[in-house]
């Protein structure tokens, strides 16, 4: 084959037989999920001080250490910083120090031309960073940020320029076998999108496989919220808390220094898209709302396919992302059946649920002998029908004869029946209570008060007198609902 030949461009149709397909593997994992893809580039979006570039060298420390959840996880990797807006001397390489990162796994890449250190251009030398890359045996690439490695004559506003400057960092993650994380600069939009928010084209979300939020949580004194809000390989229900706190290190001068630490707290109840829109003043789905709606929907429903749940909370104004983070905090029972495989959502019951069946209704007391100096104890004339719906709710027996939120008792000789159980249990958390005054009054007095607070804010029913939900309907209204189709 002649030169000639070789520049001529072709097209050939490839057979699919021939490509050797697979599933992802995932530099990183949370809650049992892929979060970032092997091969692929992720951004870190935040406004100012948000701490992305500390979550950034906690991802570099981990990696390093083989701490990082992952396909990693147990092997060290080596891993480069190429940071422009912040010195590796005073401030990158203290806050890897301060992370607990092997800074002997560390690397920070460096341009020079004509003796001089210059600035990194994708355009221009990723060709000689990847050679040094591979020679180093490098897995994770920290860009930040990344808009710092596009020359000054781009239009950063125009898809097509941009798109050829960031994709080659996509094409290096694979050259690799390793992540490209970029740190991303977002804009003053209200709206919440964090992708579309990112500064600069939208080609930096576009290419990213998965895109990740920081903000800081402006009703918490010190926290701050982590959410991925793109994940194009895996889910998108991830959403923490951290905290930039102060770690003491010593420098190679021996002089000490207080720098931050990326560290997570927890999980959060909302997104960094949810923090933007309240900024903004656009509607949020944040907080307990979403949750809310989502347990009245699948109380009055019982059992929902979770498109249709989706579809359903898209209409009410609750992102996907959103739902299935809700779902995640009220532990929403999964399930696939048939073909093709359609997912049902349900509520769980209760870890202290016993579920008796209909041959069960009628209990036994069991005699337990009591000292003569001891009061009496209770015993339930009555047990019904136990429902999810009481269950998780109220924690409490009920049915056909009884939808009363406390068990009907009289006094009794030392009788104790099985459900006792249930009216231990609070009817909001559906958790045990150890307080007598809390199972005098049927639930937890923070649960109570947490419900007093929300049903001051809502309209109530005119036939039980309880607080109406997003669903229309109050919690007597769905019982007897659940009631009605039992009993058909």
């Amino acid at each position: 084959m002649n030169n000639d030949e070789q520049h001529v461009r072709k097209v050939e149709l490839q057979s699919a037989v021939s490509v050797e397909d697979d599933v992802p593997s995932w530099a990183w994992e949370r809650d049992g999920k892929g979060r970032i893809a092997l091969a692929t580039l992720a951004i870190f979006a935040g406004r100012p001080g948000a701490g992305k570039s500390t979550g950034a060298r906690w991802i570099v420390a981990d990696a390093s250490n083989g701490t990082l959840p992952g396909c990693w996880e147990g092997t060290p990797v080596n891993t480069a910083y190429l940071g422009a807006e912040e010195s590796a001397k005073y401030i990158v390489k203290p806050g890897c120090r301060g992370a607990g990162a092997d800074l002997s796994r560390v690397f920070f890449p460096k341009v020079t031309f004509g003796g001089e250190e210059v600035k990194f251009l994708s355009g221009r030398d990723m060709e000689d960073l990847t050679d040094a890359l591979l020679a180093k045996q490098v897995k994770v690439v920290v860009v930040d940020p990344l808009m710092s490695t596009i020359g000054s004559k781009t239009d950063v506003n125009r898809n097509n320029e941009v798109r050829s400057l960031i994709e080659p960092w996509a094409k290096l993650a694979e050259t690799i076998d390793g992540i490209v994380i970029g740190i991303a600069h977002l804009n003053k939009s209200g709206n919440g999108d964090v992708v579309a928010g990112i500064n600069g084209s939208s080609a930096f979300g576009e290419v990213a496989r998965s895109v990740f939020g920081f903000a800081k949580d402006p009703d918490s004194d010190g926290d701050r919220i982590m959410s991925q809000e793109k994940n194009s390989l895996g889910d998108e229900d991830l959403a923490l808390t951290y905290r930039i706190e102060s770690a003491l290190i010593t420098t190679d001068s021996g002089r000490s220094a207080e720098v931050g630490k990326f560290v997570i707290t927890g999980a959060a109840d909302r997104s960094v898209g949810d923090v933007l829109r309240d900024a903004g003043g656009a509607p949020s789905s944040g907080n307990s709302e979403v949750r809310d709606w989502l347990f009245d929907y699948l109380t009055e429903n019982s059992r929902a396919r979770s498109k249709d749940t989706k579809s359903d909370g898209a209409k009410e104004g609750f992102s996907r992302a959103s739902i299935e983070r809700a779902a995640s905090k009220l532990k929403v029972v999964s399930e696939s059946e048939g073909f093709p495989r359609i997912t049902y959502w349900s509520l769980p019951l209760p870890k202290e649920t016993i579920v008796l069946a209909p041959e069960d209704y009628t209990v036994h007391p069991v005699q337990s002998p009591q000292p003569a100096d001891k009061a009496p104890t209770h015993e339930v004339t009555e047990v019904t029908e136990v429902t999810g719906l009481d269950l998780h709710e109220c924690g409490e027996v009920t049915g056909a004869k009884s939808q009363s939120p406390h068990p009907q008792v009289s006094e009794g000789t030392g009788d104790v029946t099985a459900s006792r159980l249930f009216s231990e249990l609070c009817r909001y958390c559906g958790h045990r209570m150890s307080m007598d005054s809390d199972r005098n009054q049927g639930a937890h007095e923070s649960c109570q008060m947490t419900a007093d607070a929300k049903a001051a804010d809502r309209p109530r029913c005119p036939v039980h007198n309880e607080s109406i939900g997003r669903t229309g309907k109050c919690v007597g209204c769905i019982a007897d609902v659940a009631q009605t189709r039992a009993a058909s």
